[in-house]
């Protein structure tokens, strides 16, 4: 069901009660009888007197709510949530419908900029006139929350690249140091590296995290990262553990949003124990990530390959003022009409994909799961992560890496996850990191130089890798 959908309530109280024991109905059918007409009551719909003189629940009343459109969103958003995931339990259900219900002044994301993210995730390339008209609102409008969104959450349209059109493949090192000093040790090397090393991240215990290579297909290659490999772990390491990307996916789950906080921050139960319950016997009702598995090298040049990570760019790298001075950097003079036909070819070959990214305010951490499974169970996985409310899954070569941003009040779903996660059936593994902020990407487009556009083929040098 699309944002801004409605059903009526009747039908959804009905439904739910169905499914409950007999000795459970009556306690639940006065609950949500008192939820009914609080949200009939904030939306200004005139009560029977019959309606009026109702009992009110012992955790819940109609009685003396304040008229605030958010409460009543937030109540029929929970409503929904216990209908799409068949609850039947009781305590469970209450504890969903009485905690937490908003009061007035909390920020909260609006319903209309809760349905562009929607739409964009759908579809990123949307231009804001076919966007307006979707959302039913004016171009003018849709300009004003793009910028307050970008403001607010830090949204963006992103650019993720298929390494392997580059003659790149992708591999990811997880690792345990030795000591702290070994970790100050190892982000002194990482400042001073400026080769086909792409990313750093670090565990907010500062001994686990993870670097991340994007290096030439090629065996010359191949023997300079397994030495690199070996070094690392004699100089820093005390585990390591090392997979290859091969498709990544990215699950926001609008379904999922509550009005009542700062967009998707969801109990729990509801974010891990029921969809894992519920997925197993309806995977083909979940929502899809939406991504790509990486496929096979394709013929470019230096400005393709500087151009690809501004693809589908939002903000200032997006423009072609910053695109034309960053080829300038590189010896490159083209005018913006060229580099128009270049990102046409490459779109065409789908060298790059277009992705929203944001930064949810009720989230506090991103989660990294490192799950080492059969193929079968990195499907099953995937596919029940789009219950999350965001994840991206990173398909590899021993399962699948998830990272996933966390709610901030949902503190028992770390536990939840691994717990369902790691009884998943071909799951032989897993690793568990956390990072309490985003750390900046150690990308360097100087790699560029290595490329051999006559010979199709990456010169590399010690130390590069």
């Amino acid at each position: 069901m699309a944002i801004g959908s409605k059903e009526p309530l009747e039908t959804l109280e009905k439904r739910i009660l169905s499914r409950l024991d007999i000795s459970d109905q009556s306690d639940m059918k006065n609950l949500l009888q008192n939820v009914i007409l609080c949200i009939k009551c904030i939306q200004d719909k005139s009560l029977t007197d019959a309606e009026k003189k109702f009992p009110p629940n012992l955790h819940f009343s109609h009685i003396d709510q304040t008229e605030w459109q958010n409460v009543a969103e937030a109540l029929y958003y929970r409503l929904r949530l216990i209908d799409l995931y068949c609850l039947d339990k009781p305590d469970l259900m209450a504890d969903l419908l009485t905690s937490n219900v908003p009061t007035r002044g909390q920020v909260t994301l609006s319903t209309r900029k809760a349905q562009i993210l929607w739409q964009l995730n759908q579809d990123p390339t949307l231009p804001k006139y076919l966007l307006a008209r979707r959302v039913g609102t004016t171009p003018r409008t849709i300009t004003k929350d793009l910028s307050e969104l970008e403001q607010d959450y830090a949204f963006r349209i992103l650019t993720r690249v298929d390494p392997h059109r580059f003659h790149l493949i992708m591999k990811m090192i997880f690792f345990e140091t030795k000591s702290i000093e070994h970790t100050k040790k190892l982000e002194d090397y990482v400042d001073r590296h400026r080769g086909f090393l792409r990313t750093y991240r670090i565990d907010q215990n500062m001994r686990r995290g993870a670097l991340i290579y994007r290096y030439p297909n090629q065996h010359d290659a191949d023997k300079m990262f397994e030495a690199r490999v070996r070094w690392l772990q004699d100089e820093f390491f005390m585990e390591c553990h090392l997979v290859q990307a091969l498709g990544l996916y990215q699950s926001i789950t609008f379904e999922m949003y509550d009005p009542s906080t700062h967009g998707f921050s969801i109990e729990p139960e509801i974010v891990s124990q029921v969809p894992f319950d519920y997925g197993h016997s309806s995977l083909d009702t979940l929502p899809q990530p939406r991504g790509f598995d990486f496929t096979e090298p394709f013929w470019f040049d230096h400005a393709d390959f500087l151009l690809v990570d501004t693809l589908y760019s939002s903000g200032p790298i997006g423009h072609s003022d910053y695109k034309q001075t960053l080829l300038k950097q590189y010896g490159i003079n083209y005018s913006k009409k060229s580099i128009w036909k270049k990102e046409q070819r490459l779109r065409k070959e789908k060298a790059g994909f277009p992705t929203i990214g944001l930064q949810i305010p009720a989230f506090d951490e991103d989660l990294v799961l490192v799950v080492f499974c059969t193929s079968k169970a990195t499907s099953s996985i995937r596919a029940i992560s789009a219950f999350l409310p965001s994840v991206m899954i990173v398909n590899t070569d021993s399962g699948c890496v998830l990272i996933i941003q966390r709610p901030v009040h949902s503190a028992t779903l770390t536990p939840q996850l691994i717990r369902k996660i790691h009884h998943q059936r071909g799951v032989s593994d897993l690793k568990l990191l956390r990072y309490q902020v985003r750390l900046p990407r150690k990308y360097f487009p100087g790699i560029v130089k290595r490329w051999n556009t006559a010979e199709q083929k990456w010169q590399i040098q010690d130390g590069d890798i």
